[in-house]
């Protein structure tokens, strides 16, 4: 734990001279330097404050104008900027409602939260739905409903900074640890591209695209925009061709199978299943059923998320649940869009089904 808390402070005191020399500040005075760090936590590496207290975004802001005031910011403290602050990079200054000076991160006011004790808590994250952590990669998230073959749930997606809802790609899968969206493709699907100084940090890696370009990644999956997408919230590219999906936040995706149409999978597109009459609450899979049926567990960094959320299991375990029905794979499965399990007896008298969203 001392190595852990000594590595995240050489992170942060390395940042802080970084910015600090982006602002060309010298020794005597950083009126004008960037008060951000960066720090790792439940949540992955996130900007904070120079205290180490997170900074969050609020999606009801639009760019450069900030609509948390009064009663607002007193929950939600912005990240004020003095008058010689002089923006860099990613950061720039918005002059706020009362014409005081507030940071930004790609054009999004940033905040703390007062229910944030310590530095590096995240208890503002998903707050409302509108909260999100400021997340070092550019990447945000936002609470959306989701429409997959008739079937609407609220979720919550990865998007870029603007809001834009971002996809994966199935046909991903044949290409390792790249992209299959070139061309004529990624005219319709812009890739989530990253520079080339940027570097991959917890769930999201960055991968070469067959132009040399970089792009973000998400579980090693290639990210995505849709052109057709116009506003934030936009989800019009889930289910199209029966290949694209939104990325959610959590390390679920879904893939269109022959037998039985869009199942849930994991991040490999490995089928997930549920028993019939199983519940988070009334575990039937114990013991070797563990074994032949290896479980969606999830990360202590992980959130419940809508639909999605997380139990303990016998194994002493978190594991991911969906409508409280908890998730599985299956051992005899190969291959994206295998379904072998689909329809096999548990010695309970439960089946096995496919996990469908």
């Amino acid at each position: 734990m001392k190595n852990k808390q000594t590595f995240t402070q050489l992170i942060s005191l390395s940042v802080l001279v970084g910015v600090f020399s982006l602002t060309g500040c010298n020794s005597s005075s950083n009126d004008t330097a960037i008060p951000v760090l960066k720090r790792l936590t439940n949540l992955g590496e996130v900007y904070t404050d120079s205290e180490g207290m997170t900074l969050y975004t609020f999606n009801k802001d639009s760019a450069n104008t900030s609509n948390c005031n009064d009663a607002c910011a007193t929950k939600w403290p912005p990240l004020m900027a003095t008058n010689e602050a002089v923006a860099s990079g990613r950061f720039s200054i918005i002059t706020r409602a009362d014409n005081t000076k507030q940071w930004a991160l790609d054009q999004r006011p940033l905040y703390r939260w007062i229910n944030d004790n310590a530095a590096g808590d995240t208890t503002g994250e998903e707050v409302k739905s509108v909260w999100y952590v400021a997340q070092t990669s550019p990447i945000s998230k936002r609470n959306v409903s989701v429409t997959t073959e008739g079937v609407s749930n609220k979720t919550t997606v990865l998007t870029d900074t603007a809001g834009k809802t971002l996809y994966v790609f199935t046909n991903d899968k044949n290409t390792a640890n790249g992209s299959s969206c070139n061309n004529g493709c990624a005219v319709e699907w812009p890739p989530l591209l990253a520079k080339n100084n940027d570097k991959g940090n917890g769930d999201f890696s960055i991968i070469n695209r067959d132009d040399k370009r970089k792009q973000w990644a998400y579980h090693g999956m290639p990210l995505y925009r849709f052109i057709d997408d116009s506003m934030p919230g936009d989800t019009l590219g889930e289910n199209d061709e029966k290949n694209w999906y939104v990325a959610e936040a959590i390390p679920a995706s879904k893939y269109n199978t022959s037998a039985q149409g869009v199942v849930l999978t994991d991040t490999n597109w490995s089928s997930l299943y549920v028993l019939d009459n199983e519940t988070s609450t009334n575990l039937l899979c114990k013991g070797a059923c563990l074994t032949a049926w290896p479980p969606l567990v999830a990360s202590n960094k992980d959130m419940s998320r809508g639909n999605y959320t997380q139990f303990t299991n016998s194994k002493g375990e978190k594991q991911w649940a969906y409508n409280d029905k908890p998730l599985y794979r299956w051992k005899g499965d190969a291959a994206p869009g295998d379904l072998n399990g689909h329809g096999l007896a548990h010695p309970s008298g439960a089946t096995w089904i496919a996990a469908k969203p």
